[in-house]
């Protein structure tokens, strides 16, 4: 017979579990740990990304609830132009002859292979806000169902 293993999470994560659980939310602390990644919150290792240590949401002082409250107070003009900037982070990956010109109606096409690779590098080092990267997470999504 196995044993069970007890995995340790690090301290973000058990924060952000108990939270949940005040908030009767019925989510495991996997899921809380996976969703506090995908957010660009935290990175594999557990460990606040730079993002979240730039932007305030995370120190050694905060608490879940007040990086929630100070993501909160985030002006909708600061979304805009970050969304901008993820926007121009991930095409500035992109080859220029990745792009070819369609015609008049469609536009330009981009390579989706090279975009796929724009994408990943843009995720990897986790240069992306959280809500940039849950948009490139689902554009990286849609580019893998169509391949398949």
């Amino acid at each position: 017979m196995m044993k069970k293993m007890n995995i340790v999470y690090l301290p973000l994560v058990e924060q952000a579990y108990q939270m949940m659980k005040k908030l009767n939310k019925n989510a495991s602390k996997q899921e809380i740990y996976k969703k506090l990644i995908e957010t660009n919150m935290i990175d594999q290792q557990g460990n606040p990304t730079k993002w979240a240590l730039d932007n305030g949401l995370v120190s050694e002082f905060n608490t879940i609830e007040e990086a929630r409250n100070k993501l909160n107070q985030i002006s909708p003009q600061k979304i805009e132009d970050q969304v901008d900037a993820d926007i121009n982070n991930v095409f500035s990956r992109v080859p220029v002859s990745a792009f070819r010109w369609k015609n008049e109606h469609d536009g330009y096409a981009i390579d989706s292979a090279e975009l796929k690779k724009a994408i990943l590098s843009a995720l990897k080092d986790g240069s992306l806000s959280p809500i940039g990267r849950k948009h490139w997470l689902e554009v990286l999504a849609d580019i893998n169902s169509q391949e398949n």
